[in-house]
């Protein structure tokens, strides 16, 4: 059974002089405790011609003027978001009833090719207990982004401390996709995040938004390691400074390629800000973690 009612903020404490503005909002940061990624090797199952499949992504396709590609549809590696979604989990090591996440959400960029089977379902399947389990999408690169937010405002909603962001890059599509750019995906590959959250009346920072933006990077903590999305190496906007390690990040892997690069991260004593920029969208979304406890698969 699916829950699917929007998350409710819990409301801003009132003090003696009315609401507590801002400056008395707080929001806990985001501890990421476990992490692991998952890129397998090789290429994917071989194609299986199905009448019925081709037919179907024929007539998908000619609903928005797109060809069904079955020379490069047969030619891909064949990986479904499902397998890559249990590689990953896999990667992050067993979890016990204790560590399991209360909610986990699947992020990606990139549709699955095949739609017989649904991520969050089939991921909740392999965890302990009961997690409210979902996938968000047509949030371009910065859906794991908009993805950590929303798991954030459940647990604020809910009570709950334990989170699994699940993001991944499945390359096989039964129509043309960019070969160049941010939106390609180069490699198969998922990343798997347990995050603990200890509360805090304010939402998390860094939503979606537009370049350039006076004092856009005004709540980044100086001490900070950043590392930098695809996106921002021609966004035109300057990163803020800071004293920790700076990591770059290359167009190839849309969604996963700034997560899996924060697992290379080893100064842990100071937070750590994971940015990117949508090109085609024009906006920006960062977050800041706590990796002090993170243990890497």
């Amino acid at each position: 059974m699916f829950r699917a009612s929007a998350p409710v903020r819990r409301p801003v404490p009132v003090g003696a002089d009315g609401p507590a503005g801002p400056a008395l909002a707080t929001a806990a940061l985001p501890r990421l405790v476990r992490a692991a990624a998952h890129v397998p090797p090789g290429p994917g199952a071989p194609y299986r011609p199905e009448g019925a499949r081709e037919e179907f992504y024929r007539e998908l396709g000619a609903l928005y003027g797109a060809d069904f590609d079955r020379g490069q549809f047969a030619a891909s590696g064949r990986r479904t978001s499902v397998e890559l979604a249990y590689g990953a989990l896999d990667a992050l090591g067993p979890l016990t009833p204790e560590e399991c996440p209360e909610v986990v959400v699947v992020a990606y960029a990139a549709p699955d090719f095949d739609h017989a089977e649904l991520v969050a379902s089939c991921v909740k399947r392999r965890l302990p207990g009961e997690p409210l389990s979902f996938a968000l999408s047509d949030q371009g690169v910065l859906a794991p982004f908009s993805a950590l937010r929303v798991a954030v405002e459940y647990a604020r909603r809910c009570g709950w401390s334990r989170l699994l962001l699940l993001v991944v890059d499945q390359g096989t599509q039964p129509f043309p996709l960019p070969a160049t750019g941010q939106s390609a995906v180069h490699a198969d590959a998922a990343v798997a995040l347990l995050l603990h959250w200890d509360g805090g009346d304010a939402a998390l920072g860094g939503a979606a938004q537009g370049l350039p933006e006076p004092g856009l990077f005004a709540d980044w903590d100086d001490r900070a390691s950043v590392v930098a999305g695809a996106g921002l190496s021609d966004a035109g906007a300057e990163l803020p400074s800071h004293d920790g390690t700076l990591i770059r990040v290359a167009d190839g892997q849309p969604a996963t390629g700034g997560w899996a690069a924060l697992l290379a991260v080893t100064d842990r004593d100071r937070p750590v800000v994971v940015a990117d920029y949508d090109r085609e969208r024009g906006l920006l979304a960062y977050c800041t973690l706590d990796t002090g406890e993170l243990r890497v698969r």
